[in-house]
């Protein structure tokens, strides 16, 4: 890439321009608080970063007194802001941790994002004293994350680590930290995006083009694709990841890349729908060789400290994808995160059925009510005698739920949480199982005990964002649902209280559910209410015990009818095939129920 006579004339204008501007225009939009002296926001960093590119990228294209005027407007406008910023984010972390805070609840994305700009302009300008900080708030900002994943939601790690590894970049230029210094900890996420990574086709919506509906739990979109230059950087290698790690982040790049022309939202640098930017041209010509999971070899099913259980059939062009918040490992941060333990999402045939309500601008009503548990597959529990519901605490930081599997049994692959920990002492458990036999069979079990009658509403969160859901009640407990050429039989196969047999049926009700997010309301991917149809059952009666069994068969539309399910008195599922070969399945192996009880 060399001298461009018009991309130079653009830049030096635009450039100039934005430096004539007062301070306050760099702040952001009108929502983002204002305090005197200013304090920089996220948009502030993005303003500042790419006028930091322009003068240390192409300073040939101003004169030295222009010089003079970009490098003043960065000072005042970007990195005095940027610094009361993070020290006043590093104040609030002293002084959370001296009052016996929790771990995850005092730095987060934004302290990432605006380090990242605060070094390049402490950089670019050869400030010493604020250069020689920069090191140690790096390493500080690497204490933000898990093992194997990041506890502010998938798309937020992609963002916070965008401008983690550009600032690592930055530092390790020739002469500056020593490389064994800075380490890499986005790269062990890897596996969590590449488990996240649901299937891929067209979105008519956004125009041509193949695009990837990712894993969508707290603040994620369904639409989505972890940022390019993040994986390019990690598979260049020169940036400290471990071999395997480099390898799947090349796969993800080129899985998730192969159509650069996709241009959805203008969001890339939020990385809500990430393009490829300069940094991956450059990174492509030093790049592993991509390895496939499979080549790897990454499990089939796999568990990750935030949540995340991520379960296949296959990792080459997956048929089944099942993904499940069940329960997570103490986290070290913890925002944009929904009241989903317990929900899931599940898809077949390249479609899309049990969703996630995701996310939208965050000035929107709708984003307020997609947080709640009432708008996830998941449970609401109420007093029955005050009908106030019986809210499930959000521990910052700390583990949540008695996690078990998944773990192979029987040919199936099972998992569980217990989420009791989080309610009041009246819930004393609170278990879901899922039983698998991928790509056509998912059961869900359901058992809930309480020390005194509760009420329970169950809800399952079905797609209907395109208008393409076919839904036919066959009857009040058995629905057989359509999306394309793929269709699935979800039955409620048996619903007691109380060690009572009780026949409740499926009420349907209607939610928002949103894709690309976008900060602005009234945005074209922000879901319309109806864009989620809703089925769900309510205790007949308040219980101290209820259990329930639902399962859910997926095949090609043309084969569902061969598809028969039933439960027999002793808890046993029998299973017909299209090709009239039978499986039986005892919930009770799997559950903890032991056999005969």
């Amino acid at each position: 890439m060399g001298p461009h006579e018009a991309a130079a004339r653009w830049l030096h204008d635009e450039t100039l321009r934005l430096c004539a501007l007062p301070v306050d225009d760099w702040v952001g939009p009108s929502f983002r608080p204002r305090p005197v002296p200013p304090v920089g926001m996220l948009e502030t960093a993005h303003v500042g970063l790419g006028v930091a590119e322009v003068l240390e990228l192409a300073s040939e294209i101003f004169t030295p007194d222009e010089r003079r005027v970009v490098t003043e407007a960065l000072v005042d406008h970007c990195l005095l802001p940027y610094e009361r910023a993070l020290l006043g984010s590093e104040r609030g972390a002293e002084l959370h941790a001296l009052s016996g805070g929790e771990q995850g609840t005092a730095l987060n994305n934004w302290y990432m994002v605006l380090l990242d700009a605060f070094g390049a302009v402490s950089l670019l300008i050869g400030d010493d004293d604020r250069t020689a900080t920069l090191a140690q708030r790096y390493r500080t900002a690497t204490a933000l994350y898990n093992g194997d994943s990041y506890g502010e939601s998938l798309q937020y790690f992609g963002y916070a680590s965008l401008h983690l590894s550009n600032l690592r970049e930055l530092l390790l230029a020739p002469g500056r930290t020593p490389l064994a210094e800075l380490a890499v900890p986005y790269a062990a996420m890897m596996p969590w995006a590449a488990h996240s990574t649901m299937f891929q086709g067209p979105k008519a919506e956004l125009g041509p083009g193949t695009y990837t509906t990712m894993v969508n739990f707290g603040d994620s979109a369904m639409t989505a694709r972890p940022p390019a230059d993040l994986l390019t950087s990690i598979a260049r290698r020169d940036g400290g990841a471990p071999p395997a790690d480099a390898a799947l982040a090349r796969w993800l790049f080129d899985h998730t890349y192969s159509e650069p022309q996709l241009e959805p939202s203008d969001l890339s640098s939020f990385g809500f729908f990430s393009q490829i930017g300069w940094r991956s041209v450059v990174n492509c010509l030093d790049m592993v060789a991509p390895r496939a999971p499979r080549e790897l070899p990454l499990p089939l099913a796999q568990r990750f400290e935030t949540g995340t259980v991520a379960v296949r059939d296959r990792w080459e062009e997956s048929r089944t994808v099942l993904a499940a918040q069940a329960g997570n490992a103490a986290l070290r941060v913890d925002g944009h995160r929904h009241d989903d333990h317990g929900s899931f999402v599940l898809s077949h045939g390249d479609e899309l059925f049990f969703t996630d309500p995701g996310h939208c601008s965050y000035r929107s009503r709708a984003q307020h009510e997609a947080k709640q548990a009432a708008q996830h597959s998941t449970w609401v529990v109420t007093d029955p005698v005050t009908g106030a519901t019986i809210e499930r605490s959000r521990p910052h930081g700390a583990s949540a739920g008695n996690r078990r599997g998944p773990e192979q049994r029987s040919g199936c692959t099972v998992f569980s949480v217990d989420l009791a920990d989080l309610y009041p002492d009246t819930v004393t458990r609170a278990r879901r199982t899922w039983i698998t036999l991928l790509p056509h069979i998912v059961l869900v079990v359901d058992d809930v005990v309480a020390a005194t009658p509760i009420t329970i509403a169950t809800r399952f969160v079905l797609n209907d964002r395109d208008h393409a859901l076919r839904v036919n009640q066959a009857t009040g407990r058995r629905l057989v649902l359509r999306r394309g050429a793929a269709a699935a039989k979800f039955f409620l196969l048996r619903s007691e209280e109380g060690g009572r047999r009780v026949s409740p049926v499926f009420e349907r009700s209607w939610s928002a559910v949103h894709d690309i997010y976008q900060p602005q309301p009234n945005s074209p991917t922000q879901g319309r209410e109806g864009g989620g149809v809703v089925f769900g059952t309510t205790t007949e009666q308040p219980t101290t015990c209820h259990r329930a069994v639902y399962s859910i068969v997926f095949d090609a539309d043309s084969r569902i009818r061969g598809w028969h399910v039933s439960m027999d008195e002793s808890d046993i599922i029998d299973i017909e095939r299209p090709d009239g070969t039978r499986l039986r399945i005892d919930t009770r192996v799997f559950t903890g129920h032991p056999a005969g009880a």
